[in-house]
Formats: structure tokens, sequence, C-alpha cells
């Protein structure tokens, strides 16, 4: 019994307060629209869209979807599924080609778990418009040497004819089938052909046996609607002989003083026959002294580069049964990778050069600011700042060189090239060619006669406008005569 005036004391369990904060995925894009413009019919154009997982819990895209009205001129390279985690992206290109004049539009739908956003559209456009294109034909198709007995040898002609209205470029010719087909003169591989002209190719057959041979031309270029074109050639019938196949993975571009690694192994012969490997070096950029490769009979070989240009191998492989395949080629271009590449060579066996680059007030042979073989690494721009710098990298003595210098990001200045002629040790006349490269494009090549102790200003390096401004000046360097009577320069190393 409770006693009057008491108020009972009532216990009531509480549950602690809580607070659940769900995680979710998010997506975001950009852009949220594409719009293309103006594009010529049958050419591409591409953008990028980005896909951002801005949500703390994973991102699933189930699938992406594309529409285009009319025809399907709109494509991406991203289908799905495609998993994103917290912050990770994926860029997606979408490619444009119109087929005909008119206005195109299109939508990309991108299929997600993300709650509000599950179905997240982007809205495209663009216009097809008249432009002049390339139109690549071959003639004849196919060349049939007839029937040739050996020592015995024929010759085929054909013609790659551009039928449309602007200039069509060539790709890499890519050569299969027998190494009895071969191309006379020099290989078309990148040549421009004008609008309404042709290419006329010559091939010469030469067997090794009176059965059947056959060979494929793959011909590549910017013709739009037919990027690739092949060419048969048959002798003796052609026979359905399949020979090795030689494959070359082509690094490009490489850069210059650097080791390249050439790989064969992709190479195959149709019945699974071991195969022996030959590369040869088939071309090198004017100045380089590079005339073989390291392994050159193994499955992968190794070519050293000197000096910036293009260069070209190529690879033929024999299985054990002594059946060769058509030599697989690969073109390279080797790029400066420093801002400033200047490059010096020259025509004769033991004569020495030296190339010089001097600041806009540098004098000849004077420290700091000529840079040569005896001050070849000297501290210009920003102190202790070795990306502005310049930097001798080879100092050829004799022979041929090359030399150059080079400056990974240089200050504003106009910087003056000099070539000297050191020692003639017992040439006479020699051809120096200089080449400068800015921004990792030839922009500058030039050569003169020099004999010994002259020296030769090619021109001067307009900074950060990458461009050179030409000289061709020239003067006697030689030692002052007993009698007082010839002008001299200094010789070496230094003056004040």
């Amino acid at each position: 019994m409770l006693r009057a005036g008491i108020v009972p004391l009532l216990l009531v369990a509480c549950e602690p307060e809580t607070s659940v904060n769900r995680v979710y995925p998010d997506i975001t894009v950009t852009p949220t629209s594409l719009e293309f413009g103006e594009v010529p019919a049958l050419y591409g154009q591409t953008a990028e869209v980005t896909i951002i997982n801005a949500g703390l819990d994973e991102l699933d895209i189930e699938r992406i979807d594309v529409v285009s009205d009319p025809g399907s001129v709109f494509s991406v390279d991203q289908q799905g599924p495609i998993v994103l985690q917290n912050d990770e992206q994926v860029v997606m290109h979408v490619y444009f080609q119109p087929e005909t004049y008119v206005d195109y539009t299109g939508t990309i739908t991108i299929w997600s778990d993300d709650e509000e956003e599950g179905q997240f559209i982007i809205p495209m456009s663009g216009t097809g418009v008249y432009a002049p294109t390339p139109d690549i034909a071959l003639s004849p198709q196919v060349i049939d040497f007839g029937s040739v007995s050996p020592p015995l040898f024929s010759y085929g002609t054909m013609q790659i004819v551009n039928e449309g209205g602007a200039s069509l470029t060539l790709g890499t010719l890519e050569q299969s089938g027998s190494s009895t087909f071969t191309l006379v003169g020099e290989d078309p591989s990148g040549y421009n052909i004008p609008a309404g002209q042709s290419l006329t190719l010559v091939y010469v057959y030469t067997p090794l046996d009176e059965e059947g041979d056959n060979g494929t031309v793959t011909i590549p270029s910017d013709d739009p609607d037919e990027p690739e074109v092949s060419l048969t050639l048959l002798g003796n019938g052609g026979g359905d002989f399949q020979y090795p196949d030689a494959e070359i993975d082509c690094p490009s571009p490489i850069e210059p003083r650097r080791t390249v690694t050439l790989d064969g192994t992709g190479s195959s012969d149709p019945d699974g026959l071991p195969l022996t490997y030959q590369w040869s070096i088939d071309g090198t950029p004017s100045g380089s002294a590079v005339s073989g490769l390291t392994d050159d009979a193994s499955s992968v070989a190794y070519l050293l580069t000197d000096v910036a240009g293009e260069y070209e191998v190529s690879l033929v492989v024999t299985n054990s049964d002594g059946v060769s395949s058509a030599p697989a080629r690969c073109k390279m271009d080797a790029i400066p990778e420093e801002d400033l590449h200047v490059e010096l060579s020259w025509n004769t066996a033991n004569a020495d050069l030296d190339l010089h680059l001097m600041t806009s007030e540098g004098q000849f042979f004077a420290e700091p600011y000529d840079c040569n073989f005896c001050n070849q690494t000297p501290d210009w721009g920003a102190a202790l700042d070795a990306a502005d710098d310049p930097s001798l990298d080879l100092d050829a003595r004799w022979g041929y060189g090359p030399e150059n210098i080079n400056i990974d990001a240089p200050v504003d200045d106009d910087y003056q090239i000099l070539v000297h002629y050191y020692d003639d040790n017992g040439d006479d006349t020699v051809v120096a060619t200089v080449k400068v490269w800015t921004y990792g494009i030839e922009v500058y090549e030039g050569s003169y006669a020099m004999g010994r102790d002259w020296v030769w200003q090619p021109g001067f390096i307009n900074w950060p406008e990458g461009t050179v401004g030409v000289l061709d000046e020239y003067w006697d360097n030689s030692p002052k005569a007993e009698d007082g009577t010839t002008d001299a320069g200094p010789r070496g190393c230094y003056t004040p």
C-alpha cells in the first residue's frame, strides 16, 4: 500500500538515440551534352566524356546505350558493365562520323545503380557538311606474273590512283606471303598523291622454283570510307601455299641516343614450324653512323639510335623447311625529348668538327656562354636549375659525327649556332650539316662546305618561338701567321 501523498516512481527503459547514414553511389558526368558542330561527311570527330563516382558506395554501370537519328553516326568506346569505386572515374570517347550532309541528333544513356539518376542521358548533335575527300583505287588489283622459270624473273606494274578531290596520304605498306616478290625502287609509305593523280609501283618476281607463289600488299591510306586496300601478287599460277609471316612490334615515336627494342616474337608459320630471324637496317637519318643491329639473328633485336630522324628496319623469317616470309618493315621517328636539340654531322671519316651553342651575349670559346667540348654543361638561366642549361651530350673527335647540344627548357633568348672545323686529320674540304629541333619538330637543316679552321654560323634560334633565323655567315679562324697578316681567332679552351 502506498502512503497518501507519495507519487510512485515509474521506471521507464529508454533506448539510446541512433542515427543511420546510408552510403550511396553518386554518378557525375561531364560534360552533360555534346555539340560536335560541322564535321565533313565521311570524316570523324572525337569528344571525351568523364564518368565519376562521387558517392561513398560502389557505382555499378550496367550498360551504355547510344541512339542516333538518322543512321548510326554516333558511337562510344565503352559499353559496360563498369564498376567505379569512390572518386574513381572512367573516360569515354564519343565518335561522330556523319554519313551525308544533314543534321544529326543522338543520345547516350548510362544505366547505373544510382538511385536518383539511374538513367543518365547525354544529348548529342552534329552536322555533316561537304568537304573534298581522297578516294583510293588500284589499277590493277592483281599482278599476275605468269609462268617464270628460274633463273629468269619478271616485272609487273600497278598504279595507286587518287580518284577523289583531296590529297591522298598513304600509310605504311605491309607485304605478306612469298618472299619472291620485291618492290623495285623507293618505298611509297607516307607518300602524298594529289587529287586526280596516281603513283606507279613496280614489282619483280624472282621465283626459286616452278611451284606457284602468291603474296599480298596491304595499302592503308586516309581514304575515309576505304582506309585499307590490297594488291594480290601471283606467280607461276599462284598456288595455295601459305608462307611464314614476319611481324614487328614497331615502336614509334622513339628517342635519339637510346636503345630501341625490336620485337619479332609475333612472327609465325602456318604449319607451326620453327623460325629463324634476320633483321636489317633499311634507312637511317642523314648524319647517322648506325650500320647494324644487335642480336640481328634473334627474335628480339636492338637498335642504338644516334641522331634524330626516321629509322627503318625490316625482318625476314625463315621456317625449318627453308621457306622465307616477305619482309616486314618498321619505320620509327626518333624525336628529341628536349625542347631544344641542335645536331651536327659531316661527310668525311677523319676530320674533327665541333658544335658550339652560345647565348646572345656569348663569345666564341669564351666562358660561360659558349657551350662546346671545353664547356659541356655550363650553368645558364636560373642558378642551379639544370633544366635551362645546355648540355653537349655527344662529342665526336673524328669521322662523320654526330655531335649534339640539348636544353630541356630554354630561357627566352636568341641562341647562336656555330660550327668550327677544328682539325682535318688528313681530310680536305668537309660538308657540315646542322639540324635543329624545337618542341619535338625539325625546324631547320642546312649544310656548308668548310676548310680547316673555318667557322660557319648557320643562324640563331629564337626562343620561345622555336624558329631559326638563317645567317649562313663564315670566317677564317686560322692561327695568326708570323708576319701577323692573318686574322686569328681562338682555337681552344679558353680565352679571357
